[in-house]
């Protein structure tokens, strides 16, 4: 917003989501500044507010109400914020290719064995692979809390994590939710397959 007539203006192309909420560009974020500012903003630029202004003053309401909300959403999940850091530095999570992190190669391949098993099985036998899966799922949701918590923890280090450092723990990340969300599947859902989580 022009902070002398108070209206909303055009969000520049090149404007990255810090910018967007007026953060410094940066992984490290305090959660309940970011909070105030998302919500000032969101305030500030919600369409509801210019119902009765003109077509674009409402279309660039619309539009930096869109931008404040997928700033928030992406800057408050460590994950994300770690995806969009690659992005804005112009590496991407799939760079180098789709191969399972070394950290993790033996447990995923184990795990998507015992998840065809499931499929095959029937009867009693189904019912105990599903418990041994649900018990793997438990262990691996655990797991993932903990590489999100220390991702956060990392951020707030004295040093960022290198490029690299961060690819390869977002990269765990990305596989144990899709395990995850295979296990889910399977368990829960009646075997729908796993594509659509890839």
């Amino acid at each position: 917003m022009c902070t002398h007539c108070r209206c909303v203006q055009p969000i520049a192309p090149e404007t990255d989501l810090f910018a967007v909420l007026g953060l410094p560009r940066r992984l490290a974020v305090d959660v309940e500044d970011l909070e105030r500012r998302y919500h000032a903003a969101s305030r500030a630029v919600h369409p509801d507010r210019y119902q009765t202004a003109g077509a674009r003053e409402l279309e660039l309401s619309v539009a930096a109400s869109a931008a404040a909300n997928r700033a928030y959403r992406t800057l408050k999940d460590p994950v994300a914020r770690g995806r969009y850091w690659l992005e804005l530095h112009g590496r991407r999570l799939g760079d180098g290719g789709p191969s399972v992190p070394p950290e993790i190669a033996a447990e995923v391949f184990e795990t998507q064995e015992r998840l065809a098993e499931l499929r095959a099985a029937g009867g009693g036998e189904a019912e105990a692979l599903k418990r041994e899966v649900r018990a793997l799922r438990a262990a691996f949701e655990e797991r993932m809390s903990g590489l999100k918590d220390g991702l956060a923890r990392q951020y707030e280090g004295p040093e960022p994590p290198s490029f690299d450092e961060l690819q390869r723990r977002l990269s765990e990340i990305a596989y144990l939710r899709t395990l995850l969300g295979d296990m889910e599947d399977a368990t829960e859902e009646g075997l729908r397959g796993t594509n659509n989580r890839h």
